[in-house]
């Protein structure tokens, strides 16, 4: 039997309230109108942020959240000063609208200009939210090599708890990057502005380009040298390379990460003329902004790979623990740029040739010799379903390496070393020994096929070990030269794979890297600054 009792909801009287309110608040009946109306060619935050803000009136029967008795509140008056302030955070203040501090202050303000007011007010703070904590440009519109993914606020929590706050200002800043590294290049980015606007911004010498210059050399190129150091001489050898400036080279390489030879070649050169290369308060910028795409909790204890800087660092509690060289992708074979977990070490690996460079790089040296004895030179051989195959019962000139699959056995020349360090993720990216330390001693080290080669892995394995509970470094060594052995770790690490090329050293100096795969640029584009 129907029972119009049953057809009342059970928070009637709540919802009855809640239409009585806005219907005696001519200003909420605005605010209601104007989520009444439709908007057309809105994208998808455009419209995540229009429907949030609509639950977020609802939920207070669209009564105002920032003007009170027609008067900007305490409230609103301290989110207003974080928006107004967002230049300091590399944002643009422009895109975060306020009303005047003085709004409304001699009272006639109509209730639709205080609705629109109070709108205007939680569109920029659902922005300012938004891109502060996930920033203005998606990494996939920089590079499909970058697979972070920000994470985003929730718009109807992040209104409620700035609304809720006694320091709205606070909890609004508080959607910016926690990172000490963001902070200090933050803190970078007021200090290069106050020397702009005074005129002190050092303004460094460019050295021209031209012949290796080491002791002993003589050209014009050397008294610029000495003054972008500040070395200084006498008259007569102000063109010559001598020992004291070759120091003063010494101690610039070391510092900005470079062999220190203390010669001056391409690599050093670009490092010297770095700073007049680019604006450095564009390069601060665009860095500040990937630091809103790394993960907010990087992990206690994790690790940090820059590619730029090509240095690895495992770092625990805000310290870091080790740091050594790496070697990472080249140009053509990018090294992507991503988070995830490092879950085991493999000593004594196999090398699963990748198709890429099975097909295009070992197929036509194997057509072009014995491929027997190429197989064998290179401690390589071939696997199909899983079984060892003689390479004799090949056809090598109609094969393709989506049949078969080449792998170097663990040992003698091994591309992976003698360790591995895997955390599993979907580019097949990995850390590892390589055969080829050489190019460690390289300043520039962009030569891999993507996979990030590590300088000293036993080192670091004995630094990694050193978080887990009961595997030593000792232990890991001790399978060196047996069979290929997977040691699974007892706590997983956090892996970062960056791209910085602007940070703050240890001893708060602003350090810029070139931009070897574009992607800083590419952010400075985006972001049209």
């Amino acid at each position: 039997m129907y029972s119009a009792q049953a057809a009342i909801p059970d928070n009637f009287d709540a919802q009855l309230e809640q239409v009585n309110l806005a219907l005696s608040n001519p200003v909420a009946q605005e605010i209601q109108k104007a989520f009444s109306k439709k908007h057309r060619r809105q994208n998808f935050h455009a419209k995540r942020e229009a429907a949030a803000a609509k639950l977020f009136y609802e939920n207070r029967s669209f009564q105002p959240a920032w003007i009170l008795k027609g008067k900007l509140s305490s409230g609103a008056l301290s989110a207003i000063e974080t928006l107004q302030s967002a230049a300091e955070e590399g944002l643009h203040t422009a895109d975060y609208p306020v009303p005047a501090a003085d709004f409304n202050a001699d009272g006639k303000a109509t209730p639709d200009q205080i609705a629109a007011a109070e709108l205007e007010l939680t569109h920029s703070i659902l922005k300012y939210a938004e891109d502060a904590q996930a920033g203005r440009v998606s990494p996939y519109a920089i590079s499909e090599d970058i697979t972070l993914r920000p994470e985003r606020p929730d718009p109807i929590e992040a209104l409620t708890s700035v609304a809720r706050s006694a320091a709205p200002s606070q909890v609004l800043a508080a959607f910016n990057p926690p990172h000490a590294e963001y902070k200090a290049l933050k803190k970078q980015l007021a200090e290069l502005r106050e020397q702009t606007e005074n005129g002190d911004l050092e303004k460094q010498v460019v050295i021209p380009a031209g012949k290796l210059l080491k002791v002993g050399s003589k050209s014009s190129r050397v008294a610029l040298l000495r003054e972008r150091l500040s070395v200084p001489t006498v008259e007569s050898h102000m063109n010559v390379y001598t020992q004291d400036l070759a120091y003063a080279v010494e101690a610039f390489q070391a510092a900005n990460g470079l062999h220190p030879d203390g010669a001056v070649g391409p690599r050093t050169l670009l490092a010297l003329n770095g700073r007049v290369s680019g604006d450095p308060i564009k390069d601060v910028i665009a860095n500040m902004e990937r630091w809103r795409w790394m993960p907010r909790d990087l992990g206690e204890t994790h690790l940090r790979v820059n590619i730029p800087e090509f240095m690895v660092r495992l770092n625990m509690e805000g310290f870091v623990l080790y740091e050594t060289r790496v070697v990472v992708g080249k140009r053509s074979n990018k090294t992507p740029v991503f988070s995830d977990k490092m879950q085991h070490v493999v000593v004594n690996p196999y090398w699963n040739v990748p198709y890429s460079i099975a097909s295009k790089e070992l197929l036509p040296d194997l057509r072009a010799s014995n491929p027997q004895s190429y197989l064998q030179k290179g401690n390589y051989e071939i696997v199909y379903g899983g079984k060892i195959v003689d390479p004799r019962r090949v056809n090598w000139d109609a094969v393709t390496f989506k049949q078969i699959r080449i792998r170097q056995r663990p040992g003698r020349g091994n591309a992976l070393g003698k360790i591995k360090f895997m955390f599993p993720n979907k580019h097949n990216v990995y850390l590892h020994d390589t055969p080829s330390k050489s190019l460690f001693n390289r300043s520039e080290r962009a030569f891999s096929h993507g996979c990030v080669r590590v300088q000293n892995p036993f080192e670091f394995s004995d630094a990694l070990m050193a978080t887990q509970n009961t595997i030593t470094g000792n232990y890991i060594r001790s399978l060196v030269g047996k069979k290929q052995t997977q040691v699974n770790l007892q706590k997983d690490i956090p892996v970062h794979i960056s791209y910085f090329t602007a940070f703050v050293d240890e001893a708060g100096k602003l350090q810029r890297r070139p931009d070897i795969y574009g992607h800083n640029q590419a952010v400075i584009d985006a972001l049209n600054l």
